[in-house]
């Protein structure tokens, strides 16, 4: 997985001095993809076994979540810790 490019979420998440982002990927996310994001820091969980498979990362200052099949998946995260995306994006890459 690759992350191509980023957007402001098409869901508002302002609640409470929180922002939201689409990560784009280069393909669809795949099992393999949504597994290497174990690497991240915070709570994982991913129910593969739904018709609509989805995961979702808890920490303190972030939300991941994501679809497996979409080209891209959300990172909610405090306004205070913006960085965190970056830290990401070079994880993953």
């Amino acid at each position: 997985m690759k992350i191509i490019d980023r957007r402001k979420s098409l869901e508002a998440c302002t609640e409470a001095g929180w922002d939201a982002f689409d990560l784009l990927t280069d393909e669809p996310l795949s099992d393999e993809d949504i597994e290497s994001l174990r690497q991240v820091e915070g709570s994982f969980l991913y129910l593969k076994q739904l018709k609509k498979p989805f995961f979702k990362i808890e920490n303190h200052n972030y939300i991941i979540k994501g679809v497996k099949g979409d080209p891209f998946f959300r990172f909610a995260v405090h306004r205070d810790h913006v960085g965190e995306i970056e830290k990401l994006v070079k994880a993953l890459s």
